[in-house]
């Protein structure tokens, strides 16, 4: 078995392509649809409305608490920092901004238009190992 996909159910499609594509990733399929994937290399992502979902489970998803975290591999600091201002730019929420973690990667967590976390790291001590 292995894991293919990470689905996150959205409340405006619009809103979240958007989101993703000023991320970095671009939409593949019809934009509007109520169910869309984005570009990414390795592990599917879909965008799925809540439309969508509640025809599948047979009740409206809920939309509270923090379930999940999605976590994009960097190549640096420098483009986490690079990130974070251009998401900080468009108006979204830097839930917490770049710094040096304790366990050894530079990280930043943003926050989508539905309130999901996203993470951005970078293994910051391998990078200066690999720069030596």
């Amino acid at each position: 078995m292995k894991l293919d996909m990470v689905g996150i159910i959205v409340e405006s499609m619009e809103q979240a392509v958007l989101f993703y594509d000023r991320l970095g990733f671009k939409a593949l399929g019809e934009k509007n649809a109520d169910y869309v994937e984005v570009n990414n290399e390795g592990m599917r992502i879909s965008l799925n409305t809540k439309k969508m979902i509640e025809g599948i489970y047979g009740y409206l998803p809920k939309s509270e608490g923090d379930k999940i975290e999605l976590a994009f591999l960097c190549d640096s600091p420098t483009e986490i920092d690079q990130v974070c201002e251009k998401m900080k730019g468009f108006g979204y929420e830097i839930f917490r901004e770049p710094w040096q973690a304790f366990w050894g990667q530079y990280y930043a967590i943003i926050k989508d238009p539905d309130g999901n976390l996203l993470s951005l790291f970078c293994n910051d001590q391998l990078e200066q190992a690999n720069e030596k």
